[in-house]
């Protein structure tokens, strides 16, 4: 890590905090939603790296200014239809650096014959195309030919944006004249391949410049998980996740474990992972069949979880949920875990509810107890003591004879302690009744005990975003296949998974599904938070506005039947029939009146026609969408 202390104020964003930060890696990337401040971050950022003695360079989002194909003249238009004034160079490269733009690369490329080689190498090998600076009545035009067909075009006005974002940005990153730069959204315009392309070429600069002067630092502002190439723990360290009105988060330490076990993931961390650095509201999952069922049923259900910033992650071990959640914490994400009843019992997902303080609060405020930890330890004791008396009974009933079987080789054994609490809660989920009619009177308190102070002890894991699947995994809440509740195998669950996939893909009934899944559904909206674009409001300010225009146009005899409402100019029927239609009015001599109207089908699933008259309070006008 590179020892550079940064200390930004950003008093509209932020109010009186401040942000500081003084070990950087040799790639640092900043990311964040749209909104949180990342270009005026970078604009401080930029005069403080000046004041450490660092030449820096920012490229700013909107660095193709001028570079654009057409010329829009009602929108400033292009200042380089000629190309550029070569008696300009210097006021074109002082004006580049000053705002952040990418025309200036053409006068380094014109003026640096070893930097035009490389991108000339560049276009030749990878694009089939040469580049060529002509010099046309004291103006440097760019010129593109391509190698194939030998046709030759301006590189403005007909090459992609694309091509010339790769070509101006790989110009800057082979200028040695700056040992800083500072890229916003390095990934505009370019394909997925491309990105990794200048990554990996930036990763050939990357160094402290100040220890050896051929290599650069590098701070990235992205939206993009392809620039989230994390190889290391300082790697991830060099990440700055920016939010809404508040400096941007970032790690500095590590606990043992944790560091342990990223480090065995980070070669297994994929784009797919990545998304919750950009997500607000992250929801983290043990398997792929846990995220893909999820993110199904949010579908098809059109519940938009990323309207409130979500998307659902799987991380394939309970541990790492435990990890990942533990960094969202430190990064000051809002993150989200669903698991499996194994994790309640055992685990490090366990451990991180028993350090929560919103969990500890809602046992506190609930007077259960003192701790997690314990109330779980007693849960568990109870559980095997009526696993220990279920045993040694006898019964006809075959689900109680399923349960004891299973139990039966199980009990005595240390080490599969977990599988006998975990079984005996969900058969006593499933089956309380039956059992309390065989078990000895001495655990029917256990019982009537375990499941009302689980349902609690769930709510506490609840208030620290932890939601566990009471019924055991996810497996246990589908409904077009039958598995064993107590063993199954992974061929099972694999096969139970693609039948229960294709179903909800083929499912075209909203209320079919609701119904079938009503348990897993509750819990999945629980898990995250609800943004619900309400058009209503809107609409009704509006329709309040029209009933008013025609009550007063039929009051005053303006209007006399349907065909006038709909040809009135004051009623601008043609407009508002965008949003509603009327399907009847009538009209009597003395001016009362009904008029029928029914909401456009592109606001609302209803076809209801709604009356109002001229005793209609518009402003107590009922209508559904």
């Amino acid at each position: 890590m590179i020892n550079i202390p940064i200390n930004i104020q950003l008093a509209t964003l932020w109010g009186a905090k401040t942000f500081s930060k003084a070990e950087w890696g040799e790639i640092n990337l900043i990311v964040g939603p749209n909104g949180t401040g990342k270009s005026l971050f970078a604009d401080q950022l930029k005069v403080q790296l000046l004041t450490n003695k660092y030449t820096v360079r920012l490229l700013n989002a909107e660095r193709l200014s001028g570079l654009e194909k057409q010329n829009y003249h009602s929108h400033s238009g292009s200042n380089f239809n000629e190309g550029l004034n070569i008696a300009n160079f210097t006021n074109i490269k002082n004006q580049g650096e000053h705002f952040g733009l990418s025309t200036s690369a053409f006068v380094i490329l014109k003026e640096r014959l070893d930097v035009r080689i490389k991108i000339e190498a560049l276009l030749s090998d990878i694009f089939n195309k040469t580049i060529r600076l002509v010099e046309e009545g004291g103006f440097l035009k760019p010129k593109i030919q391509n190698n194939s067909s030998g046709d030759e075009y301006g590189l403005k006005e007909q090459e992609c944006h694309g091509l010339k974002e790769l070509m101006t940005l790989l110009t800057f990153l082979y200028d040695e004249s700056k040992n800083c730069l500072i890229l916003d959204e390095p990934e505009l315009h370019l394909h997925p391949q491309f990105q990794s392309f200048f990554l990996s070429e930036i990763r050939k600069f990357a160094g402290d410049p100040k220890v050896d002067p051929k290599k650069k630092l590098f701070f990235i502002i992205t939206h993009s998980p392809y620039f989230l190439d994390l190889r290391s723990i300082d790697d991830l360290k060099s990440i700055l996740v920016c939010h809404y009105n508040q400096p941007p988060d970032f790690i500095d330490t590590l606990d043992t474990q944790d560091e342990y076990i990223l480090k065995r993931f980070l070669p297994r961390f994929n784009t797919h992972h990545k998304q919750f650095f950009f997500s607000p509201n992250p929801v983290f999952v043990e398997g792929y069949t846990d995220q893909q069922i999820i993110t199904l049923l949010f579908d098809k259900l059109n519940y938009n979880i990323s309207a409130s910033g979500s998307c659902v992650i799987d991380v394939n071990g309970k541990d790492e949920l435990a990890v990942f959640f533990r960094l969202c914490k430190k990064l000051n994400i809002k993150a989200r875990i669903i698991a499996d009843l194994d994790a309640f019992f055992s685990g490090k997902l366990r451990e991180v509810a028993e350090g929560d303080e919103r969990c500890n609060k809602f046992i506190q405020d609930n007077a259960l107890g003192t701790s997690l930890s314990l109330l779980i330890g007693e849960l568990d004791r109870k559980l095997k003591e009526v696993a220990d008396d279920l045993i040694t009974k006898t019964t006809t009933d075959t689900d109680l004879i399923h349960i004891i079987e299973y139990l039966k080789p199980i009990v005595p054994i240390g080490d599969k302690k977990n599988n006998v609490i975990t079984s005996q809660l969900i058969a006593l989920q499933r089956f309380k009744d039956k059992i309390l009619s065989v078990i000895s009177t001495n655990q029917v308190a256990n019982i009537n005990f375990i499941i009302p102070r689980f349902n609690m002890l769930l709510e506490a894991f609840k208030a620290a975003n932890i939601f566990i699947f009471p019924k055991g995994e996810i497996e246990h809440y589908y409904t077009q296949t039958t598995l064993d509740y107590l063993n199954f195998t992974d061929k099972d669950k694999n096969t139970s998974f693609h039948t229960e996939r294709d179903y909800i893909l083929s499912c075209t009934d909203k209320s079919e599904l609701e119904t079938k899944y009503a348990d897993l559904i509750s819990i999945l909206k629980a898990s995250v938070p609800q943004i619900k674009v309400d058009l209503s409001k809107h609409l009704k300010f509006q329709i309040i506005e029209w009933i008013q225009t025609v009550q007063r146009a039929i009051s005053k005899g303006d209007i006399s039947d349907e065909a006038g409402l709909k040809s009135n100019a004051k009623i601008n029927y043609t407009l508002f029939n965008q949003i509603l239609e009327v399907t009847d009015l009538q009209i009597q001599h003395d001016k009362r009146f009904i008029c029928k109207i029914k909401i456009s089908k592109s606001l609302t699933e209803l076809d209801k026609e709604t009356p109002f008259d001229e005793k209609t309070i518009p402003h107590d006008f009922v209508f559904e969408i």
